[in-house]
């Protein structure tokens, strides 16, 4: 099984949070698993040697991944379409960066060698989510068909934090990218466009089955744990600890005492709104004088 990262543009947070994911994911793999991390500054990762894959990619690569209706996060299916064709034998387990190990893969590992796929949770039926942007979605989407894939009540949401393709099913991504695109041409709301077609795509060739339980999310708690990540990745390098070291001293973390997700109180979203439109305003005033 190929354990696979993707990481692109300057944000150093990204970066740190994939090295602390590849951490875990060391501390929790097999000697048949292969770490992958398909990076737009390979250099960033060579404290790492020899213990994962780097596949580099540069900006050109980024732009045509985009494709015609220069979509970004159709680099994603792009990125994963490239380890399936390079490895065609060996089944993708894909990270978000900002995810970690519960516990070991092996539920993981053999479902995606029996043929199952997996995304991270079920966020539930399109028809029925809440957001302004899902309803958006349904508004636009309901009876109509995308790459074959008709969009009814039942189609359903996954979140795509995490995403693991069986090799017995790797033409799924084809599908994937088909019905993103088809998606695009029709001018459907973009935010969530990528996430759906995974959903679906990944769906069609083998029931969905989610891996909540074994991988956290924290897309929803960022600011505490990039606060968390960076003091463990300092104290690692300040006292130069191996790499044998730092799996076992991540394997040791009680990650379960950390939520992945907290929610802002109404003031505090207002608060937010208001700073940053302070600030925004604050810009307007000096870049004009």
């Amino acid at each position: 099984m190929n354990i696979v990262y993707l990481v692109f543009g300057t944000n150093m947070d990204h970066y740190l949070q994939v090295y602390f994911s590849i951490y875990i994911a060391s501390a929790r793999k097999n000697i048949e698993d292969k770490i992958i991390v398909v990076a737009e500054d390979p250099s960033l990762f060579n404290s790492f040697e020899d213990k994962i894959e780097i596949i580099p990619i540069n900006r050109e690569d980024i732009k045509n991944w985009e494709g015609k209706y220069h979509f970004f996060w159709r680099v994603k299916i792009k990125a994963l379409q490239l380890i399936a064709q390079k490895y065609p034998l060996d089944s993708i387990l894909y990270l978000d960066g900002d995810t970690f190990f519960y516990q070991d893969m092996d539920i993981l590992r053999n479902g995606l060698k029996n043929g199952q796929n997996y995304m991270h949770i079920e966020e539930g039926k399109l028809s029925a989510l809440s957001s302004k942007t899902e309803k958006l979605m349904w508004k636009q989407m309901k009876g109509k068909t995308y790459h074959n894939i008709k969009i009814d009540k039942n189609s359903t949401m996954w979140n795509a934090g995490l995403i693991g393709i069986s090799n017995k099913h790797f033409d799924c991504l084809e599908l994937t990218l088909g019905i993103n695109d088809a998606m695009c041409e029709g001018n459907v709301t973009r935010r969530l466009i990528e996430q759906f077609s995974f959903s679906l795509g990944l769906n069609e060739y083998s029931p969905l089955q989610p891996a909540d339980h074994i991988v956290g999310h924290y897309w929803g708690n960022k600011k505490q744990w990039n606060k968390i990540i960076d003091h463990f990745l300092i104290e690692c390098f300040m006292r130069n600890y191996s790499f044998d070291q730092i799996k076992k001293h991540v394997k040791e973390m009680d990650l379960t005492q950390y939520p992945i997700r907290v929610k802002e109180s109404s003031t505090q979203k207002k608060l937010k709104t208001f700073i940053d439109q302070f600030f925004k305003n604050k810009k307007t005033v000096y870049a004009n004088r």
